[in-house]
């Protein structure tokens, strides 16, 4: 039976059953805590982004500027996908056609990163 967040169980044991110190276990009830996982929203994780995040973003994006210039100088033009591409055969795009948070999203938050390093 749900009380709030917490959550009765019950005990299923004897009546007559005792402790290895001799006392009698309790027959009430007893709660727990139950955790609510709640996902965060886009802009809630946009708006937890850092100032080094947003440099970072800003950096990839003239990486990408740059992959798509060079795409263009060296007429890496696929016929079949109508697009230029890097020297790895990856899709580029102008810089006008990137979508800052879209970046901004991809780039885990510093407390994310330096968890996943340890």
């Amino acid at each position: 039976m749900k009380k709030g967040n917490q959550e009765e169980i019950l005990s299923g044991r004897d009546n007559n059953q005792v402790t290895t110190h001799g006392r009698k276990i309790s027959q009430g009830k007893h709660y727990m805590f139950v955790a609510e996982i709640k996902e965060k929203t886009r802009e809630e994780i946009l708006k937890e982004k850092t100032y080094r995040e947003r440099n970072i973003a800003e950096n990839r994006i003239d990486d990408m500027q740059e992959e798509y210039e060079s795409a263009v100088i060296n007429k890496r033009w696929d016929k079949k996908r109508e697009c230029y591409v890097n020297r790895k055969g990856e899709h580029v795009v102008p810089k006008k056609d990137i979508v800052f948070d879209d970046v901004l999203l991809e780039i885990p938050g510093s407390v994310e990163y330096y968890t996943n390093i340890v």
